[in-house]
């Protein structure tokens, strides 16, 4: 920030070296005249326009400014700290420096009251400040956000002058410090799910659970063998079919998988309370699944923040695992143009018999109807919660069905 600052195009600033000039010549004049008290003011004024010129010139010259959020990862609703701080390093000190802070909308400032931006979803803190020679200042505001989401803070405007406000610096400041809120993690219960049992019946018609990604050994192949299961290095070897002799899972597997469309053409936009109340619904399913000691994976038809095109969290129980899951769909951007029935074809030839899938969504085709009865033949528990639309099915072994009420959802 040591570099040179913007001047914001002011009049009088045009005037300063004029008027400098303009002030010295006429204290001459002054002096060679006889006229003390003429002189007098005439290099008063010079040195005014002086000083002047010298905050024009060098008013950021070794400032820097940074701001943060302490801590930078929360649920809504949990306090936070916002922290401006401002440090001048120069033998000048800054007898006023205006702070404009752009902020994202859903960060809510206790006792501040913050100004519109022309951006949408910002708004803008605006404060004063004053910094002596070698100073440090800090300003700290209590807060809170309101809603899930990955945001960023700044740009942020400085503007600082002379104490007789002849001339103004303007130094902007990129962006800097990011806040992550989490969706809310609440009671299945309160959803609309059963407490006992949320998930219903939808336990595997392959429960015995098997690692693809450990083989265990090889035995000659019989009917009935999957042919994703023939082992082609030791079929190569011995000269016959042999099928692949897989460990068995530690833990049972839970794949959740979140639908963002809630209409059916993309273009007609999403209804935001409803996808807002499912991403809860997610988070929620997500830690309860840890807590019951599944491996807990999280597919979702959208990217992340800056991230590829779909959401693709592998299952696991690694003790970050759920903190991962949440973060993803924290920073979930509720756009796409897919179908979830593609997505859930494609990940689940890498899924193993015994898998219990859980989709939660607003819409149900019935290309999805379709895509979810295949799944069930083939062996997965299907749990669908349908959240504000009918599903269109009937519950069965291995697939039960939740009609979850689209009035449930809060808006946005």
């Amino acid at each position: 920030m040591e570099s040179a600052p913007t001047v914001v195009p002011v009049e009088r600033e045009e005037l300063l070296p004029a008027g400098i000039l303009a002030s010295v010549v006429l204290g001459g004049a002054a002096v060679a005249l006889g006229r003390p008290i003429l002189a007098l003011v005439a290099f008063a004024v010079t040195i005014v326009l002086g000083l002047g010129l010298l905050w024009l010139r060098f008013g950021f010259y070794r400032v820097r400014y940074w701001r943060q959020l302490q801590p930078d990862h929360v649920f809504p609703g949990e306090p936070v700290t916002l922290s401006l701080v401002l440090e001048n390093a120069k033998p000048l000190p800054l007898p006023w420096v205006e702070v404009v802070e752009e902020l994202p909308a859903a960060l809510v400032i206790e006792g501040q009251q913050l100004e519109p931006s022309p951006k949408p979803e910002r708004k803008v803190l605006r404060t004063l400040l004053s910094v002596g020679i070698a100073e440090r200042v800090q300003r700290r505001y209590p807060a809170r956000a309101r809603r899930r989401g990955f945001y960023r803070l700044g740009p942020t405007r400085l503007t600082t002058g002379d104490p007789f406000g002849l001339a103004r610096a303007r130094l902007e400041i990129e962006p800097g410090g990011t806040l992550l809120v989490y969706p809310e993690i609440r009671p299945l219960e309160s959803f609309g799910l059963p407490a006992e049992h949320p998930l219903g019946d939808a336990t595997p018609l392959r429960p015995l659970l098997e690692d693809p990604l450990r083989i265990q050994g090889a035995r000659p192949y019989q009917p009935g063998d999957s042919p994703r299961q023939i082992h082609w290095r030791a079929t190569a070897r011995l000269g016959e079919l042999q099928t692949r002799l897989l460990e068995r899972s530690a833990a049972p597997v839970l794949a959740l998988f979140l639908d963002v469309n809630t209409f059916e053409h993309f273009w007609e936009g999403i209804r935001p309370g409803e996808l807002e109340w499912a991403i809860s619904l997610t988070a929620s399913l997500a830690s309860w699944g840890i807590e019951q000691g599944y491996q807990v994976g999280l597919w979702v038809n959208a990217p992340l923040v800056g991230g590829e095109r779909f959401i693709r969290i592998r299952p696991g129980r690694h003790p970050h695992q759920l903190r991962r899951l949440l973060e993803a769909l924290a920073m979930l951007v509720p756009h796409t143009g897919h179908r979830i029935e593609q997505l859930l074809s494609a990940e689940a030839r890498l899924l193993s018999g015994g898998v219990t899938i859980v989709l939660v969504t607003a819409l149900v085709t019935e290309n999805l109807r379709r895509t979810l009865l295949a799944l069930r033949q083939q062996g997965y528990g299907i749990a669908l919660i349908a959240v504000g639309t009918s599903a269109g099915l009937l519950p069965r072994r291995g697939l039960a069905i939740f009609e979850l009420e689209g009035e449930r959802a809060p808006a946005a």
